[in-house]
């Protein structure tokens, strides 16, 4: 049955990638594929990606070959995860055949057209690239948090590390993940509390401390230029303090001044930083963030004298990212114009254009996006299985399900914009878990009354 099961998925990854060859691609990645085609890059997006890209096309490879190996990792995480959680969460009773079909059926629930996940996984994006690695991550996790009582003479060291792997380059494609390190580090400090006790407050530490080193010496090798984006998100932030609360401007005579339009509390939309700085006209003048020391100087005044209006900003562009609306970047359906000539095939331009029609639908459809295209919905599900594991006794696995919780709550510091695909990463992991419990619970409720009937 396994090798069934990855030969489907193997083709259907196949489909997939050869439907949308050579990728979705946005304008955000056109400007990644622009860095990995001249080796030139900054952090403005994290440039793993963009180094990733550069070192297949170093190789002779292209941007298609790096979306098969994507879109396949994504299939196989999604199955990994499916099984690490039936043997975490049921054990023996539910047996290796019957956990690959749930695996191959949540991957195919997954791919109805009410689920935006075959576009991510053919999209260029940093998106798609966390969820790949938060999916394996959580994977990889599972075993750490569910080992035998018996099976304490040794730490499982591979397992360790790559679960400390998976989490660094999740950290290195996404700015905001860096908070599912400190999660990812309760469960390898978990794993090695039974061993030693020093041993497990190191672990708590390893996944923030390679992530530091492997960031540092990324930049080092490829020459990045510091974008200074958090610099940016301090002006985004007092600019809101001030449109809540006059008196804040008071307090920021530097940032104040570069104010560009008078009615700023009418101009300001929570959330939503590109409006400040590239609207027409910009209400923030760019050359706020030249100088960093003033502008941090201010940022934390103003924190500390109007912690309540700084609070109401970050929840105030945070709760649109959770909303009943119809969900904004809920996927990306194109290959964006480029200079490189690279356009989707023409051949299948009526299966994309079906399949994007069907999901959008969905995505716009008030019942139908319950199902996929609003995260609230996750997000409670999620602490609801933290909630139930804590109470069952189950608290090691609840600490997995803290790493899907900790990318939610990781856009709560930082919302630079309403995207869905911001999140997405986090659902689709609770999705997976999610589906495959109910598929188990069925098949049991099943084989039981078929047993006494």
């Amino acid at each position: 049955m396994a090798r069934i099961s990855q030969l489907l998925l193997v083709v259907l990854g196949l489909i997939l990638w050869r439907v949308f060859f050579p990728a979705l691609m946005s304008y955000d990645s056109v400007i990644q594929f622009n860095q990995a085609w001249v080796g030139r890059y900054n952090d403005w997006h994290p440039p793993l990606l963009a180094v990733v890209l550069h070192l297949f096309l170093k190789a002779g490879r292209n941007i298609g070959a790096l979306m098969l190996v994507q879109c396949l990792a994504g299939l196989f995480g999604l199955r990994a995860l499916v099984l690490a959680w039936l043997r975490a969460f049921f054990g023996s009773p539910v047996p290796p055949r019957r956990a690959e079909g749930i695996a191959l059926l949540v991957v195919l629930v997954l791919f109805l057209p009410v689920s935006p996940l075959p576009f991510y996984l053919v999209t260029f994006w940093k998106d798609s690239a966390a969820a790949v690695l938060l999916v394996w991550t959580c994977a990889a996790a599972l075993p750490l948090v569910s080992r035998e009582e018996g099976d304490e003479s040794r730490l499982p060291w591979l397992r360790i590390a790559a679960a400390t792997a998976l989490s660094v380059a999740l950290g290195m494609v996404r700015h905001n993940a860096v908070m599912v390190l400190p999660a990812i580090g309760l469960v390898l400090g978990y794993a090695a509390a039974r061993r030693s006790r020093r041993l497990a407050a190191a672990m708590l530490l390893a996944p923030l401390l390679a992530f530091a080193v492997c960031d540092n010496a990324l930049d080092l090798a490829f020459h990045v230029r510091k974008a200074h984006l958090e610099r940016q998100m301090m002006a985004f932030d007092l600019f809101g303090m001030c449109a809540l609360d006059a008196r804040v401007c008071g307090s920021i005579p530097y940032v104040s001044s570069r104010f560009k339009v008078a009615d700023y509390r009418r101009r300001y939309v929570p959330g939503d930083l590109g409006v400040s700085f590239w609207a027409d006209p910009a209400v923030l003048d760019p050359r706020i963030q030249w100088d960093g020391g003033r502008l941090r100087a201010e940022y934390l005044r103003a924190a500390g004298s109007f912690p309540g209006a700084l609070a109401e900003v970050k929840l105030e562009a945070f709760a649109p990212l959770l909303g009943f609306h119809a969900p904004v970047g809920f996927f990306h359906d194109t290959l964006d114009a480029n200079k490189y000539g690279l356009r989707l095939n023409e051949r299948f331009a009526p299966v994309r254009e079906g399949l994007t029609g069907l999901v959008r639908a969905a995505g716009e459809s008030p019942g139908w996006r319950l199902i996929s295209g609003v995260h609230v919905i996750w997000l409670l599900a999620d602490c609801a299985w933290i909630a139930l594991l804590v109470s069952f006794r189950r608290r090691a696995l609840a600490l997995v399900l803290l790493l899907p919780l900790a990318f939610y709550l990781s856009y709560l510091p930082a919302t630079p914009a309403h995207d869905f695909r911001f999140m997405y990463p986090a659902t689709l992991v609770v999705q997976a878990i999610t589906f495959a419990s109910l598929f188990a619970l069925l098949l049991q409720s099943s084989g039981r009354r078929s047993r006494t009937t």
